[in-house]
């Protein structure tokens, strides 16, 4: 995962916390409401992307491991 996908996650996550915690806490005007939502849902595709991307490469990682053992089961 590239730096700015990790930093696009973190950062994205902490927005959706914010509002969640204003939202709770009825900090959120009628007036901010629909903007506010509309920011979260973009926050949730970049969170979903990347880690959607993650599971790729992690599931890449694992079959590759998974070759490993296999040519070192093979050499014993």
């Amino acid at each position: 995962m590239a730096k700015e996908q990790a930093a696009g996650f973190e950062t994205n996550f902490r927005k959706l916390e914010t509002l969640a915690t204003e939202l709770q806490e009825n900090k959120i005007s009628i007036d901010q409401l629909i903007p506010r939502m509309k920011e979260a849902l973009s926050a949730i595709k970049v969170c979903k992307e990347v880690l959607q991307e993650t599971r790729s490469q992690l599931s890449e990682i694992n079959s590759e491991f998974a070759e490993v053992r296999e040519k070192l089961a093979e050499d014993n």
